[in-house]
């Protein structure tokens, strides 16, 4: 192994000759004179600006979904007139599956005599009331009929009841004495009750006698 020897001036020897020349040299280090009347020069530094921020944009305007009207099907069996103060149970035209009258029975237990019309805008669609009145029968559910209402109104001077009947379940919106509106919501077409399948059961009856309800309410709303 080569080994160097190093002699530092703070622990040099000043008696060795190397050692003083060391120290010589340290003496006849460079300076630096200053003149007093110099002037400093100011260090330019490179200049900014703090800019605050723009705020973030609004949140996009919460856009409702349009509602679901709920109708699975619709069809051109009657169209309905809003300025009338009678109108059908539906806002547009719908399937008429079964009419009023005589017919053969659907199922056991339902009857051959229909007293009323079968429509079917599909299960869920909202079921208006066709005109001002009070509700004067419900069943929540109850018999053949399911979940139902019964309205009275008086009509062109005529106490007329209108029936709209097998209703969804737990669809009800109205009580007994209720005072309701035309277009008022009386539940949601369901299949409760007597029933093969999603339908409105809509009767009227005039003076305490069922008719058919497709010939009054043609007459009544005007199409």
């Amino acid at each position: 192994m080569l080994a160097a020897p190093f002699a530092l001036p703070a622990f040099a020897d000043t008696a060795e000759p190397d050692a003083i020349n060391v120290l010589r040299v340290l003496e006849q280090a460079q300076t630096v004179t200053i003149n007093a009347d110099a002037t400093g020069v100011a260090i330019t530094r490179e200049g900014y600006t703090v800019n605050t921020p723009p705020p973030p944009p609004p949140p996009p305007s919460r856009v409702s979904a349009p509602a679901s009207s709920g109708y699975a099907s619709t069809a051109d069996t009657f169209s309905n007139n809003p300025n009338s103060p009678v109108q059908w149970p539906f806002t547009r035209g719908v399937p008429i599956s079964d009419g009023f009258g005589y017919r053969n029975a659907p199922c056991s237990g339902c009857s051959s005599m229909h007293q009323g019309i079968d429509m079917n805008p599909g299960r869920g669609t909202p079921i208006q009331i066709i005109a001002d009145g009070v509700v004067s029968e419900v069943g929540n559910p109850s018999g053949e009929l399911g979940v139902y209402a019964i309205i009275d109104h008086v009509i062109d001077g005529q106490k007329v009841s209108s029936l709209y009947a097998h209703m969804l379940a737990g669809s009800l919106r109205v009580n007994v004495g209720d005072q309701v509106r035309v277009t008022d919501i009386v539940g949601q077409v369901g299949s409760t009750g007597m029933s093969t399948g999603a339908h409105l059961h809509f009767g009227i009856q005039v003076e305490g006698t069922f008719i058919d309800p497709y010939e009054y309410m043609k007459q009544k709303v005007g199409s």
